[in-house]
Protein backbone atom coordinates (compact mmCIF):
# COMPACT_ATOMS: atom_id res chain seq x y z
CA UNK A 1 0.00 0.00 0.00
CA UNK A 2 1.00 2.99 -1.16
CA UNK A 3 1.89 6.14 1.34
CA UNK A 4 -1.19 8.53 2.35
CA UNK A 5 -0.91 12.09 0.07
CA UNK A 6 -4.27 13.53 1.18
CA UNK A 7 -7.34 12.87 3.68
CA UNK A 8 -11.00 13.61 3.44
CA UNK A 9 -11.69 14.37 6.49
CA UNK A 10 -15.65 14.48 7.41
CA UNK A 11 -17.03 16.46 10.82
CA UNK A 12 -14.01 18.89 9.82
CA UNK A 13 -15.93 21.47 11.83
CA UNK A 14 -16.30 19.25 14.95
CA UNK A 15 -15.29 18.17 18.15
CA UNK A 16 -12.81 15.13 16.67
CA UNK A 17 -12.48 16.62 13.06
CA UNK A 18 -11.05 19.74 13.56
CA UNK A 19 -8.28 17.79 15.85
CA UNK A 20 -8.10 15.50 12.87
CA UNK A 21 -7.34 18.19 10.55
CA UNK A 22 -4.78 19.08 12.61
CA UNK A 23 -3.11 16.22 13.92
CA UNK A 24 -2.88 15.27 9.50
CA UNK A 25 -1.36 18.35 8.90
CA UNK A 26 1.14 18.27 11.48
CA UNK A 27 2.55 15.21 10.06
CA UNK A 28 2.64 16.52 6.60
CA UNK A 29 -0.24 14.78 5.35
CA UNK A 30 -2.42 17.44 3.14
CA UNK A 31 -6.48 17.39 4.08
CA UNK A 32 -9.31 18.21 2.24
CA UNK A 33 -12.07 19.21 4.64
CA UNK A 34 -15.80 17.95 4.20
CA UNK A 35 -18.76 20.50 4.30
CA UNK A 36 -22.18 20.87 3.70
CA UNK A 37 -21.24 24.31 3.11
CA UNK A 38 -17.42 24.76 2.74
CA UNK A 39 -17.52 29.17 1.70
CA UNK A 40 -19.17 29.36 5.56
CA UNK A 41 -16.59 27.10 6.57
CA UNK A 42 -14.07 28.76 4.72
CA UNK A 43 -14.86 32.26 6.10
CA UNK A 44 -15.05 31.31 9.59
CA UNK A 45 -11.57 29.45 9.50
CA UNK A 46 -10.48 33.01 8.02
CA UNK A 47 -12.20 35.23 10.58
CA UNK A 48 -10.61 33.55 13.80
CA UNK A 49 -7.18 33.33 11.65
CA UNK A 50 -6.40 29.99 11.59
CA UNK A 51 -4.53 28.53 7.85
CA UNK A 52 -6.06 27.47 5.24
CA UNK A 53 -7.95 24.63 4.91
CA UNK A 54 -8.85 23.04 1.45
CA UNK A 55 -12.95 22.81 1.71
CA UNK A 56 -15.01 20.56 -0.14
CA UNK A 57 -18.66 20.41 -0.44
CA UNK A 58 -19.85 16.93 0.89
CA UNK A 59 -23.22 16.22 1.96
CA UNK A 60 -24.45 12.95 2.91
CA UNK A 61 -27.50 13.47 1.81
CA UNK A 62 -26.44 14.17 -1.81
CA UNK A 63 -24.89 11.28 -3.71
CA UNK A 64 -23.68 13.50 -6.44
CA UNK A 65 -21.28 15.42 -4.20
CA UNK A 66 -19.22 12.34 -3.49
CA UNK A 67 -17.16 12.08 -6.38
CA UNK A 68 -15.77 15.44 -6.31
CA UNK A 69 -15.04 15.36 -2.84
CA UNK A 70 -13.10 12.06 -3.36
CA UNK A 71 -11.53 13.06 -6.23
CA UNK A 72 -7.50 13.33 -5.27
CA UNK A 73 -8.08 11.75 -2.07
CA UNK A 74 -6.42 8.57 -1.06
CA UNK A 75 -7.74 7.78 2.72
CA UNK A 76 -11.07 9.16 4.96
CA UNK A 77 -11.96 9.82 8.22
CA UNK A 78 -15.59 9.09 7.91
CA UNK A 79 -17.74 10.02 11.19
CA UNK A 80 -21.90 9.79 11.12
CA UNK A 81 -24.10 12.97 11.50
CA UNK A 82 -24.23 13.35 14.89
CA UNK A 83 -27.82 12.53 16.62
CA UNK A 84 -28.24 10.36 12.79
CA UNK A 85 -30.47 6.73 14.22
CA UNK A 86 -30.20 5.64 10.94
CA UNK A 87 -26.34 6.33 9.61
CA UNK A 88 -25.99 3.39 7.34
CA UNK A 89 -28.50 4.73 5.11
CA UNK A 90 -26.50 7.56 4.20
CA UNK A 91 -23.07 5.75 5.13
CA UNK A 92 -24.04 2.94 2.79
CA UNK A 93 -23.99 4.83 -0.39
CA UNK A 94 -20.74 6.93 0.43
CA UNK A 95 -18.76 3.75 1.08
CA UNK A 96 -19.87 2.47 -2.52
CA UNK A 97 -18.29 5.76 -3.68
CA UNK A 98 -15.26 5.49 -1.64
CA UNK A 99 -14.27 1.56 -3.35
CA UNK A 100 -15.07 3.53 -6.43
CA UNK A 101 -12.53 6.14 -6.11
CA UNK A 102 -9.98 3.64 -5.38
CA UNK A 103 -9.58 4.69 -1.62
CA UNK A 104 -7.13 2.92 0.34
CA UNK A 105 -8.00 3.31 3.94
CA UNK A 106 -11.08 4.29 5.97
CA UNK A 107 -10.71 5.12 9.47
CA UNK A 108 -14.76 5.63 10.69
CA UNK A 109 -15.35 6.98 14.62
CA UNK A 110 -18.07 4.50 16.19
CA UNK A 111 -18.64 4.32 19.47
CA UNK A 112 -17.44 2.58 22.75
CA UNK A 113 -18.77 -1.39 22.51
CA UNK A 114 -20.41 -1.10 18.95
CA UNK A 115 -19.45 -4.47 18.55
CA UNK A 116 -21.92 -5.67 21.24
CA UNK A 117 -24.94 -4.22 19.43
CA UNK A 118 -26.10 -5.43 16.48
CA UNK A 119 -28.87 -3.03 16.17
CA UNK A 120 -26.82 0.08 16.74
CA UNK A 121 -26.75 2.60 14.18
CA UNK A 122 -22.67 2.92 14.06
CA UNK A 123 -22.30 -0.96 14.28
CA UNK A 124 -24.09 -1.43 10.94
CA UNK A 125 -21.91 1.17 9.23
CA UNK A 126 -18.88 -1.02 10.84
CA UNK A 127 -20.68 -4.27 9.45
CA UNK A 128 -21.02 -2.53 5.59
CA UNK A 129 -17.53 -1.26 5.75
CA UNK A 130 -16.25 -4.72 6.73
CA UNK A 131 -17.64 -5.89 3.59
CA UNK A 132 -16.65 -3.53 1.43
CA UNK A 133 -13.28 -4.73 0.69
CA UNK A 134 -11.93 -1.26 1.73
CA UNK A 135 -8.86 -0.63 4.26
CA UNK A 136 -10.95 -0.05 7.16
CA UNK A 137 -10.36 1.03 11.15
CA UNK A 138 -12.84 1.28 13.58
CA UNK A 139 -11.97 3.80 16.52
CA UNK A 140 -14.79 3.25 19.74
CA UNK A 141 -14.13 5.60 21.88
CA UNK A 142 -15.56 6.16 25.22
CA UNK A 143 -17.69 9.50 26.06
CA UNK A 144 -15.87 12.79 25.24
CA UNK A 145 -13.97 14.95 28.20
CA UNK A 146 -15.61 17.30 25.92
CA UNK A 147 -18.90 17.09 26.41
CA UNK A 148 -18.22 19.26 30.06
CA UNK A 149 -16.69 21.76 27.47
CA UNK A 150 -19.52 21.84 25.44
CA UNK A 151 -23.23 22.58 25.02
CA UNK A 152 -25.25 21.78 27.05
CA UNK A 153 -23.12 20.74 29.94
CA UNK A 154 -20.91 23.90 29.61
CA UNK A 155 -23.55 26.06 30.17
CA UNK A 156 -24.80 24.05 33.74
CA UNK A 157 -21.15 24.60 34.92
CA UNK A 158 -20.51 27.74 33.75
CA UNK A 159 -23.80 29.23 35.10
CA UNK A 160 -24.61 27.19 37.65
CA UNK A 161 -22.07 25.81 39.12
CA UNK A 162 -23.27 22.42 38.89
CA UNK A 163 -23.38 18.74 37.18
CA UNK A 164 -27.17 17.11 36.83
CA UNK A 165 -27.07 14.02 35.18
CA UNK A 166 -28.48 10.27 35.61
CA UNK A 167 -25.32 8.69 36.25
CA UNK A 168 -25.28 7.92 40.04
CA UNK A 169 -22.08 7.14 41.25
CA UNK A 170 -20.99 5.24 37.93
CA UNK A 171 -17.61 5.61 36.42
CA UNK A 172 -16.17 6.31 33.56
CA UNK A 173 -12.94 5.84 31.76
CA UNK A 174 -13.67 9.34 29.87
CA UNK A 175 -11.25 9.97 26.40
CA UNK A 176 -9.92 13.32 25.47
CA UNK A 177 -10.94 13.85 21.68
CA UNK A 178 -7.15 15.07 21.27
CA UNK A 179 -6.34 11.97 22.23
CA UNK A 180 -8.90 9.99 19.56
CA UNK A 181 -7.83 12.28 16.67
CA UNK A 182 -4.06 11.63 17.01
CA UNK A 183 -5.12 7.54 16.98
CA UNK A 184 -6.93 7.97 13.76
CA UNK A 185 -3.67 10.63 12.27
CA UNK A 186 -1.87 7.17 13.06
CA UNK A 187 -4.02 4.77 12.01
CA UNK A 188 -4.60 6.75 8.61
CA UNK A 189 -0.93 7.99 8.15
CA UNK A 190 0.36 4.65 8.80
CA UNK A 191 0.33 0.88 7.02
CA UNK A 192 -0.54 -2.02 9.38
CA UNK A 193 -3.91 -0.65 11.45
CA UNK A 194 -6.45 -1.86 8.40
CA UNK A 195 -9.15 -4.70 9.58
CA UNK A 196 -8.01 -3.75 13.15
CA UNK A 197 -10.63 -2.07 15.66
CA UNK A 198 -9.50 0.21 18.74
CA UNK A 199 -11.39 0.89 22.18
CA UNK A 200 -10.10 4.51 22.91
CA UNK A 201 -10.59 5.53 26.85
CA UNK A 202 -8.47 7.93 29.18
CA UNK A 203 -6.54 6.07 31.16
CA UNK A 204 -8.76 6.40 34.54
CA UNK A 205 -12.11 5.79 35.51
CA UNK A 206 -13.55 8.60 37.42
CA UNK A 207 -17.46 9.46 38.41
CA UNK A 208 -18.82 12.81 38.01
CA UNK A 209 -18.02 13.84 41.74
CA UNK A 210 -14.33 13.35 40.89
CA UNK A 211 -15.09 15.43 37.63
CA UNK A 212 -16.85 17.90 39.17
CA UNK A 213 -14.22 18.46 41.79
CA UNK A 214 -11.06 18.20 39.16
CA UNK A 215 -12.99 21.12 37.27
CA UNK A 216 -13.18 23.33 40.70
CA UNK A 217 -9.56 22.94 40.96
CA UNK A 218 -8.94 24.12 37.04
CA UNK A 219 -11.40 26.89 37.01
CA UNK A 220 -11.17 28.27 40.90
CA UNK A 221 -14.62 27.97 41.74
CA UNK A 222 -16.69 25.55 42.74
CA UNK A 223 -18.84 22.83 41.06
CA UNK A 224 -20.49 20.09 42.44
CA UNK A 225 -22.52 17.00 40.96
CA UNK A 226 -25.98 16.14 41.93
CA UNK A 227 -27.22 12.98 40.55
CA UNK A 228 -30.81 12.92 39.59
CA UNK A 229 -33.38 9.75 37.92
CA UNK A 230 -34.65 9.67 34.40
CA UNK A 231 -37.29 11.74 34.69
CA UNK A 232 -35.91 14.79 35.79
CA UNK A 233 -33.15 14.07 33.28
CA UNK A 234 -36.16 13.69 30.43
CA UNK A 235 -37.38 17.14 31.62
CA UNK A 236 -33.96 19.00 31.53
CA UNK A 237 -33.09 17.27 27.92
CA UNK A 238 -36.63 18.67 26.32
CA UNK A 239 -35.64 21.87 27.68
CA UNK A 240 -32.46 21.84 26.12
CA UNK A 241 -34.41 21.75 22.97
CA UNK A 242 -33.44 17.73 22.22
CA UNK A 243 -36.16 15.72 20.25
CA UNK A 244 -38.05 12.67 21.97
CA UNK A 245 -35.83 10.36 19.71
CA UNK A 246 -32.80 12.03 20.72
CA UNK A 247 -33.76 11.86 24.43
CA UNK A 248 -34.28 8.38 24.51
CA UNK A 249 -31.44 7.64 23.28
CA UNK A 250 -29.00 9.25 25.50
CA UNK A 251 -31.17 7.92 28.47
CA UNK A 252 -30.48 4.46 26.69
CA UNK A 253 -26.80 5.69 26.95
CA UNK A 254 -26.99 6.78 30.74
CA UNK A 255 -28.10 3.27 31.43
CA UNK A 256 -25.52 1.79 30.16
CA UNK A 257 -23.19 4.30 32.08
CA UNK A 258 -24.50 2.93 35.68
CA UNK A 259 -24.25 -0.71 34.57
CA UNK A 260 -20.71 0.28 34.78
CA UNK A 261 -20.50 -0.30 30.59
CA UNK A 262 -18.14 2.77 30.24
CA UNK A 263 -15.71 2.06 33.23
CA UNK A 264 -13.26 -0.17 32.09
CA UNK A 265 -10.03 1.35 30.69
CA UNK A 266 -8.16 0.22 27.36
CA UNK A 267 -4.81 0.30 26.64
CA UNK A 268 -5.09 1.07 23.56
CA UNK A 269 -4.14 4.89 23.40
CA UNK A 270 -0.83 4.06 24.81
CA UNK A 271 0.08 1.24 23.09
CA UNK A 272 -0.70 3.49 19.80
CA UNK A 273 0.76 6.57 20.59
CA UNK A 274 3.74 5.62 22.73
CA UNK A 275 2.78 8.00 25.63
CA UNK A 276 -0.03 7.67 28.22
CA UNK A 277 -3.81 9.34 27.89
CA UNK A 278 -4.51 12.85 28.63
CA UNK A 279 -5.53 13.06 31.93
CA UNK A 280 -9.10 14.95 33.08
CA UNK A 281 -6.55 17.03 35.24
CA UNK A 282 -4.52 18.19 32.27
CA UNK A 283 -7.96 18.90 30.03
CA UNK A 284 -9.24 20.11 32.75
CA UNK A 285 -6.57 22.96 33.07
CA UNK A 286 -6.48 23.19 29.39
CA UNK A 287 -10.42 23.94 29.26
CA UNK A 288 -10.64 26.35 32.36
CA UNK A 289 -11.83 29.69 30.98
CA UNK A 290 -14.52 27.87 29.24
CA UNK A 291 -16.18 26.91 32.80
CA UNK A 292 -15.93 30.45 34.66
CA UNK A 293 -18.49 32.96 34.70
CA UNK A 294 -18.45 35.80 31.86
CA UNK A 295 -17.37 39.34 32.91
CA UNK A 296 -19.52 40.83 35.54
CA UNK A 297 -21.11 37.53 36.36
CA UNK A 298 -21.73 36.08 40.21
CA UNK A 299 -19.83 33.08 40.83
CA UNK A 300 -21.82 30.06 41.95
CA UNK A 301 -20.42 28.87 45.57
Amino acid sequence: MSAIRRVLVLGATGTVGSQVRSELRQRGVAVRAASRDPATAQAQERSAGRRAVDWVLLDLERPATFRAALSGTDAVFMIARPGDEEPERTAGPFIEAMRAAGIERVVDLSALGAEKREDFGLRRVEVLLEASGLGWTHLRPNWFMQVFSTPPLLGAIRDAGELRLPTAAARLSFVDARDIAAVAAVALGEAGHEGSAYTLTGGRALDHAEVADEISRAAGRRVSYRAIDDDSARAALAGFGLPPSRIDRLLAFYRLVRAGACEPVSPAVPALLGRPAIPFAAFARDHAGVWRPRAGEPVPV
